[in-house]
């Protein structure tokens, strides 16, 4: 059974164990969340094969494509739960953070389903691939070429990114601290600028090709959001937001986030809008707010389960959803397709968490203060 934790490690809502950690059911709903819309996104892409003319053409059809956004509340979620306790250390009173304990649980986090997936991929999709294949998905280089980006499993893209700001987030928190000479709003400040920079960076390499597009660089915004509320929640700590009337409810937050991704739907060009939205989604669950209605979805069990595998859910949906269109004898319309597709996606997400992330999650513990089951905010 979900138990409370302190509300200082977990900031609102029920909790649930990832791998005998306890972790905040209204977090892991939301990773559930931006997981489910990756996956609707690339199901409609596929259920079109991809024509723009089907897939741009109207305002529904963006938005229904529009579900890979997901991959944005993904980044946002990392810069929060990731710089938290960089945040805490610098700008309140938390203590110092262990960089090996760090270092050893992003690995363990990612290594070894990343690598899993890999072998399953090349071996089974491609047909053993290419040997460029093999070795820049082993180093985490297939961003740096036009003929593996964003190829073999898509959303692996992403993970290249994360790896870069999980290795650069400590000299950047160090850096933020440096130049803000401890002050929240100082720091809060720098962020922004950094968001803005990478924006511009975005922006001035549009059409260079995806080399740029999944690049740090072009989406440090993105993470910025959810660094911005680590910054937030370290300042006010648990004391309510001084902010006036309505804007005091979380309420008010998701519903801004809701106008933010329909104005990205009727314009991808202003997708950067995404990392304000980000900062609202997140700041509405962690944040000390008047909370919402919606929160009795985010606290239900069953979404923070698929929350709880949706490293899985993320890295093994796309192969299985191209697996389904190569069967001639399935349904391939979109809601044939977006019912098989996430029933399978579920099912293998689950064993792939049971049988290879959580044995890997469980050796976290041995680094941990206690071997009772710890309240952390990371993932």
């Amino acid at each position: 059974m979900a138990t409370r934790t302190d509300p200082v490690d977990q900031p609102g809502g029920s909790s649930i164990s990832q791998a005998g950690e306890l972790r905040s059911t209204r977090i892991e709903a939301l990773r559930g969340v931006a997981a489910l819309l990756v996956l609707e996104g690339h199901v409609f892409g596929w259920s079109r094969h991809y024509e723009p003319h089907a897939i741009y053409g109207s305002f529904a059809a963006r938005a229904l494509l529009g579900g890979g956004f997901g991959v944005f509340l993904f980044f946002a979620l990392s810069g929060y739960l990731l710089y938290w306790p960089f945040a805490r250390r610098d700008f309140a009173d938390g203590g110092a953070v262990d960089l090996g304990r760090y270092a050893r649980n992003r690995a363990l986090r990612i290594l070894p389903l990343y690598y899993v997936v890999v072998v399953a991929v090349l071996v089974l999709q491609e047909r053993f691939g290419t040997f460029e294949q093999w070795w820049r998905m082993l180093l985490f280089a297939q961003s740096f070429s036009n003929r593996t980006v964003g190829r073999i499993d898509g959303p692996m893209w992403s993970l290249v990114v994360e790896l870069h700001f999980y290795v650069l987030l400590p000299l950047l928190a160090w850096a933020l601290a440096r130049v803000s000479a401890r002050s929240p709003a100082r720091g809060a400040s720098a962020l922004v600028v950094l968001g803005l920079a990478s924006w511009a960076t975005a922006e001035l390499t549009r059409g260079h090709g995806l080399t740029w597009r999944y690049s740090l660089p072009v989406t440090f915004v993105y993470f910025v959001g959810g660094m911005l509320v680590a910054v937030l929640r370290a300042s006010g700590r648990e004391r309510v937001l001084r902010l006036p009337g309505v804007l005091r409810g979380a309420d008010a937050w998701l519903a801004a986030a809701g106008v933010l991704w329909v104005v990205v739907f009727w314009n991808y060009r202003l997708e950067a809008l995404m990392a304000v939205a980000g900062l609202l989604v997140v700041g509405a669950c962690v944040l000390p707010l008047r909370p919402s209605a919606l929160f009795r979805v985010l606290d239900t069990r069953v979404l923070a389960l698929v929350g709880v595998a949706s490293y899985s859910l993320y890295l093994w949906h796309l192969p299985l959803v191209e697996a389904l269109v190569r069967r001639s004898w399935l349904p391939h319309g979109y809601w044939a397709l977006l019912g098989v597709a996430t029933a399978l996606s579920l099912t293998v997400a689950a064993v792939s968490y049971l049988v290879v992330e959580a044995p890997f999650l469980r050796l976290r513990r041995r680094w941990a203060s206690s071997s009772a089951p710890t309240a952390e905010p990371g993932g």
